[in-house]
């Protein structure tokens, strides 16, 4: 909210009126302003004033203390201390795993929407570096969003958050190649965004995870259809950063439908639009989406040489994205011509991939791998390569790759 709420502004989000983006904008406003939080006390004590006038009605007292609880537990929620929720989340991850969800349910301290947000952004940092705890954090957040007060909050705020908190546990099992537990936490969160009144931004958010699961799915035309929308809506909402993002993934399921001369512009207008202050990754993973179109394309040479000037983006990368790196630069070497390299590379990255338990990443990596040895006529090793990846692939559901595997094992 780039300016100070109004008067009218104030009165809704204290009443709890306001639809739950309106509500996610004033209370972020709130929590930065001390002014337009005064404000916010003045017009809560004029209503509490008020209900002063309604003293002759028998159930004055009932009416009365209800009412002024709900402005009281509203005003503590919007003031909630970073550093008090940053305290609050250290003590439930001391926790043993087992403990944590006791907790949240039995002690109203954790029932905080501030709390649920940190650990969305928690599991937001882990998706490329930890999959685990991504899953664990996202996972955490559903369970506080279960117990949220929608007396404090706001029935839309309340759903809107179990929408968001669901969305990111879908996105977890995504990364972690579990896509029917993803498909099942995505449709609660359409569920809830439903009854939160259909916030915008949130929708942009569904769309975008969505989008992303369909194209782990090979459902590429859906996953198309679907971040189609979400950068309508961004770009309605001129947030050019999350337009930027969305454009990205719609070059990546381009890139991955065989389609990667229609993939390289997209890509492009991605990037232009990426705020590398907000988000360096997101520019490392468009960077490296269109480094590998451009190889698709017929060009590894060129994709060569614009992956060594983007070597500097790798600094502090966490072990899935060196991963994703070193199978780029497998695939490269291959089309390079230079098998040893290439095989060196994609074994490295699918140990990586091996470790993380990234199951859809082992057998994409082990399918380039197993083709690279098979080119090389080295039937023996490609086949027990795909002899291991090929029950894996059956389990993650990946007909496409169970069937691409088949083939080149019976041409190995």
């Amino acid at each position: 909210m780039a300016d100070h709420p109004d008067r009218e502004t104030l009165r809704r989000f204290v009443a709890g009126e306001q639809s739950a983006g309106e509500a996610r904008q004033t209370d972020q406003h709130l929590s930065c302003c001390t002014e337009c939080r005064d404000h916010a006390d003045a017009i809560s004590a004029r209503l509490t004033i008020r209900l002063l006038d309604s003293w002759f009605c028998p159930s004055y007292d009932e009416a009365f203390e209800s009412a002024a609880e709900r402005v009281v537990d509203r005003l503590a929620g919007m003031a909630e201390d970073p550093r008090s929720t940053e305290g609050l989340l250290a003590e439930l991850l001391r926790e043993p795993v087992s403990g944590r969800h006791r907790r949240i349910r039995t002690e109203e301290k954790f029932n905080s929407l501030k709390l649920c947000q940190l650990l969305q952004a928690r599991s937001r940092e882990a998706w490329f570096s930890a999959p685990a705890t991504a899953l664990d954090m996202a996972d955490l957040a559903v369970e506080v969003t279960q117990y949220l007060d929608s007396g404090r909050y706001g029935s839309s705020l309340v759903e809107d958050a179990r929408a968001l908190a669901w969305s990111y546990l879908g996105n977890a099992f995504r990364i972690s190649s579990d896509y029917w537990r993803a498909d099942q936490a995505l449709q609660q969160a359409w569920s809830h965004h439903v009854l939160a009144g259909e916030d915008a931004f949130t929708e942009a958010e569904l769309l975008t995870f969505t989008s992303s699961l369909r194209r782990c799915q090979t459902r590429y035309r859906e996953a198309l259809q679907l971040s189609d929308r979400a950068i309508a809506l961004y770009r309605e909402g001129q947030d050019s950063h999350r337009e930027g993002g969305a454009l990205i993934l719609q070059g990546l399921a381009l890139g991955q439908e065989g389609r990667p001369r229609e993939a390289i512009p997209v890509l492009r207008a991605g990037l232009e639009r990426i705020d590398p202050q907000r988000d360096l990754r997101l520019v490392l993973a468009g960077s490296h989406n269109l480094i590998w179109c451009i190889a698709q394309d017929g060009k590894p040479g060129e994709a060569q040489n614009l992956l060594e000037r983007n070597r500097h983006l790798r600094q502090g990368l966490g072990s899935m994205d060196l991963a994703r790196v070193q199978w780029l630069e497998g695939k490269i070497d291959n089309e390079l011509g230079r098998s040893a390299e290439a095989k060196a590379a994609l074994h490295g990255a699918r140990e990586f991939f091996l470790d993380l338990q990234l199951g859809s990443e082992v057998v994409l990596t082990s399918l380039d791998l197993a083709g690279v040895y098979a080119a090389n006529r080295e039937p023996g090793e490609a086949k027990a390569i795909l002899g291991e990846s090929i029950p894996l692939a059956e389990a993650l559901g990946l007909s496409r790759e169970v069937l691409r595997a088949r083939l080149l094992y019976e041409k190995a």
